[in-house]
């Protein structure tokens, strides 16, 4: 099941991004919007982003736990759901209570920052949208992100 997060959790996330990898948004291609006190890989996407990747990506998170993860929208809804759920769920809905449709992001960032991130923030994957790279930090995740680059069809980019 996927949940909206409230506002004051929403904005506690944030704020520990901000503070964490000092995020700073920006649409200067030539800017990396993070500074890293961890260690994390970085990937850039050599095709078009697919379903199979998608799902792929989906099969990694499952296998780290089965725990919930936020799925982070910059600038829009934020969500708590648990990945092996992921396509259980519709990827965009009518909120008929507040009159919006409502969009879940892709592992892949598609025109916006998209994070994903547990709880703990033990590991995760954040995606900038317009250096079409993704980064990606625990390292079991690490792990299988570098197993699994050539089905996902990524290239490992040095920071």
């Amino acid at each position: 099941m996927v949940k909206i997060i409230e506002d004051d959790l929403d904005k506690e996330i944030w704020d520990k991004i901000d503070k964490d990898f000092e995020f700073n948004p920006t649409i200067n291609i030539d800017s990396v919007p993070f500074k890293f006190k961890i260690k994390v890989q970085c990937y850039t996407l050599d095709s078009f982003w697919t379903l199979k990747q998608e799902h792929l990506v989906n099969e990694i998170f499952k296998k780290i736990s089965n725990k919930e993860i936020y799925a982070l929208d910059w600038q829009h809804e934020s969500f708590i759901f648990n990945p092996h759920e992921y396509m259980k769920f519709p990827r965009q809905w009518y909120d008929e209570s507040r009159d919006v449709n409502v969009y879940f992001p892709s592992y892949y960032p598609n025109g916006d920052y998209y994070f994903f991130i547990a709880k703990d923030f033990s590991y995760g994957l954040l995606g900038h949208p317009w250096r079409d790279e993704i980064y990606i930090f625990g390292d079991e995740l690490m792990e299988l992100f570098e197993a699994n680059k050539d089905a996902l069809n990524i290239t490992k980019k040095d920071l």
